[in-house]
């Protein structure tokens, strides 16, 4: 008898409602059961965050490298944006503490990784006359694209429990208009 047991589970597990399998998640905090129902929009929305976010930061550094050097961060945005360069060095100091934590032999951790997407928004802000028209069109096309883009980040990030499949998809189309345009200019094979 248990043997059949196992030998239907796979077609009764695919005609599972998405309720009934947060029911049966495996829970490491009682939570109620609503505050589940997000948990898989996990994986709607972050692989376009994690690919956008990243895609912005080596534009960024990209172009101000081209403009600046390389050492653009240190000799432009340390009086451009000292508060933004202030929290990049706390969070290295912070890096510095636990290396075992992030710590990649194939990805160099430059100071703008280590800045919020906020943060990254107001560096094309400071830098919108070497930003605009060169990476975005206007500075209000970036700037509205950003605003709902963040939005959704933050409350993704943190863990709000509201968030819908319908947030994620508005998300996700404002990532792909600003991904042409990050695409187009990052120097990268596809």
């Amino acid at each position: 008898m248990r043997g059949i047991h196992w030998l239907n589970m796979p077609r009764r597990a695919k005609r599972q409602s998405s309720a009934s399998r947060s029911r049966r998640r495996r829970r490491i905090v009682r939570l109620p059961a609503e505050y589940f129902e997000s948990v898989d929009l996990g994986n709607v929305i972050f692989p376009a965050l994690y690919q956008f976010e990243n895609g912005l930061r080596l534009l960024i550094n990209g172009y101000l490298e081209t403009c600046y050097g390389v050492d653009w961060w240190a000799a432009s945005l340390r009086a451009k944006r000292a508060d933004i360069f202030a929290y990049a060095e706390e969070q290295q100091r912070k890096l510095d503490l636990m290396p075992w934590v992030g710590s990649s032999s194939s990805v160099q951790v430059l100071p703008v990784h280590l800045v919020t997407l906020g943060q990254l928004e107001e560096i094309v802000k400071s830098y919108r006359s070497e930003c605009i028209p060169q990476l975005f069109p206007t500075i209000e096309f970036f700037v509205g694209h950003m605003e709902l883009i963040k939005r959704v980040r933050n409350m993704f990030t943190h863990m709000f429990p509201c968030i819908t499949r319908q947030d994620c998809e508005l998300a996700k189309s404002e990532i792909r208009v600003l991904a042409r345009h990050i695409n187009s200019k990052l120097n990268l094979p596809a």
